[in-house]
């Protein structure tokens, strides 16, 4: 069962319009090095798009049908496959860069795990791997956004919400950086520090 079945057609409306300056900073970071980019858990191409504009050329894979059917129509510049992004049908070292926006946290920590190191994987060695997702609770956030971020994934249903749980009590997106050997750096970050952009290199697996 898809269960982004129900939400497709209204997830541009939904969060396109907040996630917009994350995935141009995403696009333009990764254009300085890359040209072929792999959008892991790539939804309805919000990412591909602002990637397809710094002229990339974007593959986009996720396991949700009706969520690529909406990237392939708004989106269409881009290539997009049917699979799960924790275990590729793809080569190592097929792309120049990859990245993953706002997946990590909606998914069980060894999903993630394996998501990461399929980035890694498939990424030519000393490319860049950029992960965009939530940053656990700190000094200096916005208490204001914090709840409303609680609220968007309370409302995103029950699993949801567990893992959600789940990957902030862990330690957010480093420690499974770490764990799937990509070093991380944290390049800026947005929605009032509630949100980071991870920078990290592909290095040849052991």
């Amino acid at each position: 069962m898809d269960e982004y079945g129900r939400i497709a057609s209204v997830y541009d409306p939904l969060v396109g319009r907040p996630l917009r300056p994350i995935h141009r900073a995403m696009a333009k970071r990764l254009a300085r090095t890359a040209v072929t980019v792999l959008d892991l858990c790539c939804g309805t191409g919000l990412l591909a798009e602002q990637a397809l504009e710094s002229g990339l050329a974007v593959t986009g894979v996720d396991l949700s049908p009706h969520m690529l059917a909406v990237a392939r129509a708004k989106r269409p510049g881009a290539r997009y496959i049917l699979a799960d992004a924790a275990a590729l049908p793809l080569p190592d070292n097929a792309f120049d860069g990859a990245a993953i926006s706002f997946a990590l946290h909606e998914k069980p920590l060894d999903t993630a795990r394996a998501i990461l190191a399929e980035a890694r994987r498939v990424v030519r060695p000393g490319g860049p791997v950029l992960v965009a997702d939530y940053l656990p609770p700190g000094p200096g956030q916005s208490w204001l956004t914090g709840r409303a971020i609680r609220l968007v994934e309370r409302l995103a249903g029950r699993d949801h919400h567990a893992r959600f749980l789940e990957y902030m009590a862990n330690g957010g997106a480093v420690p499974l950086l770490v764990r799937a050997g990509l070093a991380e750096r944290l390049e800026r970050t947005f929605m009032d520090g509630w949100v980071g952009l991870y920078l990290s290199t592909a290095s040849r697996s052991d």
